[in-house]
């Protein structure tokens, strides 16, 4: 597969990507074809759908039902837009809406071959692209309607540049990362982090240039992802009576961690929705529900401090499938419809995925190519988790990492085969070139 010349190359990373398509296509066709959204994807889904028929700009999907327009900002936009172009254009049921998913899904495979190839080669480019094809974490998003589908996508081009901007950092390169870092964060609110994990970091240790133009980068990269996601702040702080900036959810989610359940029972480290349930409603738009639901939050917290060591670490481990991870499963089967037996499948996967790319990684080391992007993405899901609760639909992005990772082991394990160099060697050299120019 290396040797390979580029235009064929390419050629093969679109035949893998197209045939990740298969798995979910079947699956949803055969299991999904009646199926209505719920839950989060109820939200998206008729929220997108009032704005491509003109009925309001992101207005509550619940409320509207009943012949009423109120204001809602309880995810970020890009979602939603993206599913509203796709009613636009005549994609308009649910079943449609899933299977346009699978194309976002495909173009996630592709990009993640891309990324893979810019960290380690043409070979690792295509087994990391043949990994996410088969891999049901990638495409069991796909059939849930919710976001994490296009997470993937992003956060794959997020890695790409990322790695091509510590290789050789132009202006260009530094204004696509910052935008990739805005369009994470316009898709979920707690990407924003990347900002001050990846894209600042990355710009500022930036290889070969003078610490002026690494700070004028840093600048740029930052003012471009805060463009990206400026209109939708202001417009949340233009129709709400609480502050509100990428989300009024924050409170429901803290308000579910910090509680009984979630502190001590079957709930430790996740979130209970029965919490929210118990607590009254109170007066006043969506901004107001979710401040209160906050306090409510918060005052449960402070209550209990002492218990929290013990749930920041259930949230983290169940965050990356290490506490409860079956009972997790079935947990979110019955929250979000998430299919059991494909769960499974991705968990035993997941696992020799995550043991594989702890070699990726030294093998990235020895190189040496930057970790950065990868411990970035780790280092975000587990402060968002510490600041909520482990799911593992939150653990889309680091997804990702693992199939580069775990692509990177398998490549390197392939070479010291064929060059006949023990397995535990330290002497390895890097299959790119400093420049990074993608070579054949």
């Amino acid at each position: 597969m290396a040797g390979t010349g580029r235009g064929r190359w390419f050629s093969w990373l679109a035949v893998l990507s197209t045939v990740s398509l298969v798995a979910p296509v079947a699956w949803i066709l055969t299991h999904y074809r009646h199926a209505v959204p719920t839950g989060d994807a109820f939200y998206f889904h008729w929220q997108a759908q009032y704005i491509a028929d003109g009925t309001g700009w992101f207005v509550s999907p619940y409320v509207s039902l009943a012949h009423q327009l109120v204001p809602s900002a309880a995810h970020p936009p890009l979602w939603v837009l993206l599913l509203a172009l796709a009613d636009v254009l005549g994609v308009k049921s649910y079943l449609s809406q899933l299977l346009a998913a699978c194309v976002i899904g495909a173009a996630a495979v592709f990009v993640t071959g891309l990324a893979a190839r810019e960290v380690a080669g043409p070979r690792a480019g295509l087994i990391a692209a043949a990994i996410a094809a088969v891999y049901p974490n990638y495409w069991i998003n796909y059939g849930l309607g919710l976001s994490e589908t296009l997470i993937l996508l992003i956060v794959a081009a997020v890695v790409l540049v990322a790695v091509k901007v510590w290789r050789r950092p132009t202006l260009p390169m530094t204004v696509a990362l910052g935008l990739l870092c805005g369009l994470a964060a316009a898709t979920r609110a707690e990407q924003v982090l990347l900002i001050g994990v990846l894209l600042v970091p990355m710009l500022l240790l930036s290889k070969g240039v003078a610490l002026r133009r690494r700070l004028q980068y840093a600048g740029v990269g930052t003012v471009t992802a805060l463009v990206v996601i400026a209109p939708w702040i202001g417009f949340n702080l233009s129709r709400f009576s609480h502050t509100t900036y990428f989300s009024n959810d924050s409170g429901t989610a803290l308000a579910m961690a910090n509680c009984h359940s979630a502190y001590y029972g079957a709930y430790l480290g996740s979130g209970d929705f029965h919490c929210i349930a118990r607590i009254k409603p109170i007066e006043g738009d969506e901004s107001a529900q979710d401040a209160y639901y906050r306090h409510v939050g918060l005052k449960y917290l402070d209550a209990h401090v002492n218990r929290l060591p013990v749930v920041l670490v259930a949230r983290v481990a169940r965050e990356f499938g290490l506490f409860r991870p079956i009972p997790q499963l079935h947990l979110e089967n019955d929250v979000n419809g998430r299919p059991l037996i494909l769960g499974e499948i991705g968990l035993g996967m997941y696992y020799a995925l995550a043991v594989a790319s702890v070699f990726g990684a030294v093998t990235l080391w020895r190189r040496p190519v930057t970790l950065l992007p990868f411990t970035a993405v780790l280092v975000e899901l587990v402060v968002a988790s510490m600041l909520t609760f482990g799911q593992t639909r939150y653990r889309a992005p680091i997804e990702v990492v693992l199939v580069v990772l775990a692509a990177v082991a398998v490549d390197a394990l392939l070479s010291r085969r064929r060059s006949g160099v023990p397995s535990g060697t330290t002497s390895e050299k890097s299959t790119r070139p400093a420049s990074g120019t993608i070579g054949s």
